[in-house]
Formats: structure tokens, sequence, C-alpha cells
């Protein structure tokens, strides 16, 4: 057996072999963590310690031998099995973890061979450890990270001070003494997972370099595979960038290394990318470790994630011409910072030296009796199955049902108690916009003040898509999938839940939790209690009260808006209900930026790409249908751009509910634009347009704020009315000019008319003012 205080790693003659475990998640699959274990193989192997390598995913022979052959494997030293016991594990001098979700394996570990050496390696960003996974750091003698600032913080914020920082082995990175050159392209090689890799930034950047014909000669080279590879055909589509922007392509030989990761611990494609002689421009990190790692390398750039600053970062680094001795440095610093003769006995006697005085715990752990549990489970219900009792309630309809009820009980009885063993952190703020659909209304806008005045809340946000990922990312804040198990988990553990609509049944309420329900809109249209169809009423009354009761604060914008949402919720069933009368939040920003050109300028350069201020915008918003319908309205919307002067264009909001029309609107015409729903703030576009032409939508409400025309249409109005009603005739309150059904009498409308919907906002909305949100906070974070 090797003995950890002998340093004899040089030749295995000169010492008894040592054996060495390793855990890996699949080793045969591309990726950072893969070559990191292959290359960590190939130097252990070099000095004469015998590798058993055991890989998580199951394998066929036909893996370790494309493995082997492209490797250059083929040692007698070097056994690779599928992972399906801890007992293989077990037996070795050291095993080392090479992915977080392993660590808690160590407690079975010791409990067999109390001897054994554990290491356990972080790959990935500490920012990206969920808070639940369980390190097991009781029972891991030392772990190896990075970088001298990942060590840092991870002694800091584990208090764990057994860690040492080591890069990872980079022996495949071949320095070459050739420099390159390029005027136009750009290459990022990832897997494709945004919410890690952040693509779409980059599409993005390019969108706007090109829009603003800052650059139009660029090339983008897209190169990997993964679950967001459809997000970015979308936005390449989308923004019409298939001259420039490629996936999945030839790669080109010369070519600018380009990446927006939040978090990397290393990153091998630019390692890769300088060892060649290519220039690279990268973010550096949100912790700035790309940046300590990097920033001594002229050929290297960094991205800051703010458009106009990286246009004109990206046409530096094309202009920058890498010179032979510019690159003789970086050689030189490669070959100093990563290049290694002996990299397997620096990492043994790093080992050595961070794994004294570790205290391990051996305890039978909750995972083992977890995992007994599930066993009898599985076992008790094969032999409830073959019963023959149940067998005949299974056949009898009017008993199965009764049972199907009575278990559906017992499930959800189980699933609550399940629920609320999860623990609240009073610093976590969750967000419901829409049910994630998108990032917009009152609870953005509280997020928002919630990240400026409450930085010590971290704000979590329900998104339902990689477009509105990219929304809530643009913001800084933690987008989480709508429906999934971290969804439920991180909704139950925060403290206070802002939503405008219901809350999803499946994650019921806790008791410490706190729910502000803000609703989405000032109701024209009547609602639930208030409908005029009688079956209807009633149905949707049964549905809402229990998800109204969980209610602690309702957002209100007047005395009158409080009665409409008093009689349409029945409110007075939630005694406990406390209405804040503060105003919207959404509103707040209108009011704020109003006669803000330097907001509409921003609002433009994100919608259109570009700044004019001379382009007028005709906001068109109609409501959603309860029915499929081809056609939003009767009007000819070219017909009515050809009546009206040429800087005059169209932006057509689409209900949720009618996504599947965007293409239509979108190919009209080059002056009529409709953007994915996923993207889209109503309220900036209201900043932007100039008018808006709509029908029996609380948008008016919203943009009367401004001041600027509306005009309604009413090609249904009598049997909206007679179906669903009003709660007030809206004519009665201000000037709404009726829109024409003529495009020539409609453009004229637009052309000439003037308003003041100042007596609306007195009437109904006199609460929106410039301090909402923050008045609305004091109350709730109190």
């Amino acid at each position: 057996m090797y003995n950890f205080s002998e340093n004899k790693y040089k030749k295995r003659k000169d010492y008894i072999v040592m054996k060495i475990n390793i855990l890996g998640y699949n080793i045969f699959s591309k990726g950072g963590t893969s070559r990191s274990n292959i290359n960590l193989i190939k130097s252990l192997l070099s000095i004469g310690v015998e590798v058993h390598y055991f890989n998580y995913l199951d394998f066929n022979k036909n893996d370790i031998l494309k493995l082997i052959i492209h490797e250059e494997l083929n040692s007698k030293l070097l056994k690779i099995d599928y992972y399906n016991s801890n007992e293989m594990l077990a037996v070795g001098d050291v095993l080392i973890f090479t992915r977080e979700e392993f660590f808690n394996y160590s407690k079975f570990i010791k409990k067999i061979n109390r001897k054994i050496k554990i290491v356990g390696e972080i790959h990935g960003p500490l920012e990206y450890i969920d808070e639940e996974t369980n390190l097991a750091l009781d029972y891991i003698d030392c772990i190896r990270v990075s970088t001298k600032e990942i060590r840092d913080k991870f002694i800091n914020k584990y208090n764990y001070p057994n860690v040492f920082n080591q890069y990872v082995n980079a022996s495949h990175i071949n320095i070459q003494n050739a420099k390159y050159n390029t005027k136009r392209n750009f290459m990022v090689k990832a897997r494709f997972e945004d919410q890690i890799k952040d693509i779409s930034y980059i599409i993005q950047l390019f969108n706007y370099i090109i829009k603003n014909n800052i650059n139009n000669d660029i090339k983008l080279y897209i190169i990997g595979y993964g679950p967001s590879e459809l997000l970015y055909k979308n936005l390449i589509n989308y923004y019409g960038l298939q001259n420039h922007v490629f996936l999945n392509h030839k790669e080109p030989k010369s070519y600018i290394y380009i990446s927006a990761s939040p978090y990397e611990t290393l990153g091998y494609s630019i390692l890769e990318t300088l060892a060649i002689g290519n220039k690279a421009l990268i973010y550096p990190g949100d912790d700035g470790v790309l940046e300590s790692i990097y920033n001594k390398f002229n050929s290297i750039r960094f991205l800051t994630k703010n458009f106009e600053e990286d246009a004109l970062i990206l046409n530096e680094i094309l202009d920058y011409r890498y010179t032979n001795k510019d690159r003789e440095e970086d050689i030189l610093n490669l070959e100093n910072s990563f290049k290694t003769n002996n990299y397997a006995e620096t990492l043994l006697e790093n080992i050595n030296k961070y794994s004294i005085n570790t205290k391990n715990k051996f305890k039978y752990t909750k995972f083992n009796k977890i995992s007994n549990k599930k066993i009898k489970k599985e076992i008790n219900y094969k032999k409830i199955k073959e019963n023959k009792l149940i067998k005949s309630i299974l056949k009898n309809k009017v008993a199965y049902n009764k049972a199907k009820n009575y278990y559906s009980k017992l499930i959800e009885k189980n699933e609550i108690k399940k629920l609320n063993k999860i623990n609240v952190n009073s610093d976590y703020i969750f967000i419901e916009s829409f049910h994630g659909k998108n990032f917009s209304g009152d609870p953005k806008y509280i997020a928002l003040a919630i990240k400026k005045y409450y930085n010590n809340k971290k704000v979590f946000v329900s998104s339902s898509n990689s477009l509105v990922d990219m929304e809530i990312k643009r913001y800084g804040f933690t987008p989480i999938r709508f429906g999934s198990d971290n969804y439920i988990k991180t909704f139950r553990k925060s403290k206070y839940v802002f939503m405008n609509g219901n809350s999803w049944d499946k994650v019921y309420k806790g008791k410490e939790q706190i729910f502000v329900q803000t609703w989405h809109g000032f109701p024209l249209k009547k609602m639930v209690n208030d409908l005029n169809d009688v079956e209807e009423r009633r149905k949707q009354l049964n549905a809402f009260l229990p998800r109204m009761k969980k209610w602690d604060y309702l957002i209100s914008s007047s005395e009158i808006n409080t009665m409409i949402l008093n009689s349409a919720f029945k409110l007075e069933k939630k005694s406990d209900l406390i209405v804040l009368e503060n105003g919207a939040p959404r509103n707040q920003y209108l009011i704020k930026n109003r006669e803000s050109d330097t907001e509409r300028q921003r609002v433009q350069q994100k919608y259109l790409y570009k700044s004019d201020e001379n382009k007028r915008y005709i906001l068109f918003c109609p409501t959603w249908r309860n029915k499929k319908r081809e056609n939003l309205t009767n009007i000819n919307l070219k017909k009515l751009l050809s009546y009206l002067p040429n800087n005059y264009e169209i932006i057509v909001k689409l209900h949720p509910n009618e996504s599947m029309l965007r293409s239509k609107y979108n190919n009209l015409d080059k002056r009529i634009h409709c953007f994915f729903n996923e993207l889209v703030d109503i309220q900036e576009l209201y900043i932007l347009s100039d008018c808006m032409i709509t029908d029996y939508s609380s948008t008016i409400f919203d943009y009367v704020h401004l001041n600027k025309p509306i005009f309604l249409l009413q090609e249904d109005y009598d049997k909206y009315e007679k179906e669903i009603g009003f709660y007030f005739d809206i004519f009665e309150l201000a000037r709404f000019p009726i829109a024409s059904r003529e495009e020539k009498n409609l453009a004229q409308q637009i052309l000439k008319l003037q308003i003041d919907y100042s007596n609306i906002v007195n009437l109904l909305m006199d609460k929106d003012g410039k301090d909402s949100v923050e008045s609305m906070l004091k109350q709730v974070l109190k």
C-alpha cells in the first residue's frame, strides 16, 4: 500500500503501486469535464499508478474501444467499469469524485474503508451548486478547485479548510508558434445550454452590430449540441441573421473565439484557442474568475454584457494586429501557467498536504434509510396489485372511482406534508409573471425595485421557456422553469411571492409564506363573480375562491379599483386580506418615463435595433377572443400604412394565446413589426408608441397615463357586452374615438387627433404615482 508520507511518484519501480479510483459522469461524451478526466487518467498512468475509472452512465464495449484508440489509453494499469456499487469504489487508496452530486457517496465509502482518501473535484462554478446538494464534507478528505479565488470562496461559504487550487490537467493542449488575425470570423464552441453558456447574448450582440451598420462583414460560427439548439435557430431566423450566423457549419481556421458564459472555472475552449494562435473575446465572469486567469494574455479582450460597449470592443479586437512579439509573450505565459510535466505528482502532494486533520463522522445516513423505504414500497406495491380484493375493486367502476378519490386525497395530503418540510428563506423572493410566459407587468417592476433597494434579497423568476430566460437574465435575475421540481422547491423556499395571476395549485402555500397579488390590469370586462353568464360565474367563483384565500396583500390603484376587485373576487371571504392602495408598479414606470427621450431611445434600440427620433409607431393590441381566428381585425394594416407618412410604422402586440399569428403579421410588410411575446414588455411598447388601437382591453387604463390617443375597435361590441359584460361605459369617462373601418379615414384620425385623459386618471387610477412600488414594498417587506 502506498504511504502518503513518501514522495516516490517518479517511476513505478520506486514505490509500492497505489490504486486510485475515479468516479465520473460520462467520460465518453464531449465536454470539459470528460477531457479533464482523460487527461487526469493519462497523467496518473504515466507515473505508474493503477487507475480504476467508474462511469456513472452505462456504456458499451464499442465506447471503450473508441476511447482507447482515440486517446491512446491502452494500459494494463487502467480499468474502466460501469458504476453499480459503492463497495467497488471503496477498494483503493484514493477516490476522486469529479461531480458534486457524487460527494454524498463518501458517507458509504468511509463506512466500508476508513483509510481511503476521498477527493472532491469542483469542476463547475460554486454558484451552480444547488444549496440542497449534500456535499458530505465531513467525509471528504480534501477538495480541489481551479483558482485561488474559488478556493477562498469555497472555504468561506462552507467553512471547510481542506481546499487546494490546481488547474485541471491541460496536457492535451498543443501550443503552436503560429498566430492568426481575422477581419470577420468569430466562433463559439460549447454545449448548447443557454442558462450556463449565454450564447443567446452573442447572437443578440451580432444582431445589434449588424442592424446598426456598425460592422456588416462579421460572421459567427456556433459549434455544439444540446437543449438550446432550437432557441438559437429561432433567434437566427427571428433576427434575420442567416447570412451572418451559422449553426454547426465547418469551423473556420482563423477566428476569434467568443464566450459570454456568466461563470467558468477555466474554459478549455478558450485555452485551446490561445494554444493554436487565435484571439479570444470573453466575458470575465460574474465572479471575475476568467479575468484573473486570462488578463495577462495579449490576445484576450473582455466583454461587458452591454451592447453598445461590446460592439466597440468587438471592432477593436478585429482591428488589433496580433504581432510576433505578442505571440511570444503569450506562449511563455501558456507554458508557465498550464503546461506541466509533473501534474500527477503535484496532485498527489496536494492531496497528502490538505487531507490532514479530517474528522470523519460515520453514521448510518438518512439517504440509506430512504433507499430502503423506496425498495419496501416497490415490493408492497407488487403485493397489493396481485391482491384479489384490489383486483375486484379495479374492475368495479363505482368502487374504482371511490378508491381513486380516496387515493388522490391521500397523495395530496402526503405532498403537502412533504412541501411543509421545506424551510422558508426570508431573503428569497419569487416572482410569478403570467405563469412564466413572459417577464413583465407589476411583478417585473417589483423585482427591479427589490434589486435596487433590497440587494440582500435573492430574486427568482418563473419562466416557461428559454426565450423568457433570456429576458430574465438581461436584468440579472435567476430564471426557474415553471412546473419543474426546482420550481416547486424554490417557490416554497421563498418567503415572499409576488404574482399577477393565480398561483399554481400544485405548490400550495407554506405557513410562513406571504403572497402579494398585483393582478394584471384595471378591469374593463367583468370578471369571476360579476360575469353575466350565471353558470360560468358559479364555475369560475368555485375555482377562484380557494386560490384567492391564499393572498395576504392585494394591490390597487384607487378606491374604485378596490370596489371592483372586491365585487369580482368576493374579497370579504378573506377577512385578513390587506388591500394596498399604493398604485400599480407597472404604471410608476410609465409616469416616470413618459417625457423621457432617453428611455424611448433605449426601448427603440431594444425592439427595433436602431435609434431614429423621427419614427412614429402605432401600437395595435386587440384583446383575445375565446376562439381561433386567422385575422385580428378587418382593417388592412398594409393599406393603412399606405395612407400614412413613411416614418409611420405599426407594432402588433399579440395576446399570448394567439402567438401563432406572429409570423403572419411580422411578414406582412417591413413597416409592420410583431415580436415574440416572451421578449415583450408592453409597458415599454407604450413608451415607444405614439398612439394605440385596441378594443376591450385593460391596456387602455395603463396607456391613458401617457395622454396619447387611443382608438377603439367596435367590431363585435354588442356580442361581447351580452356574453361577458363591462363594468362601465368607457365613453362616459373620456373621449375614446371609434377607429374607422376605412383605412384612409383611420389614417386621418391618427394624424389629427389631440386628447386629454387626465379625468379618467384622476377618477380610476389616482393612486398610481412615482413611488408606488417603494411604498408598497415598505409595507410588505417590513
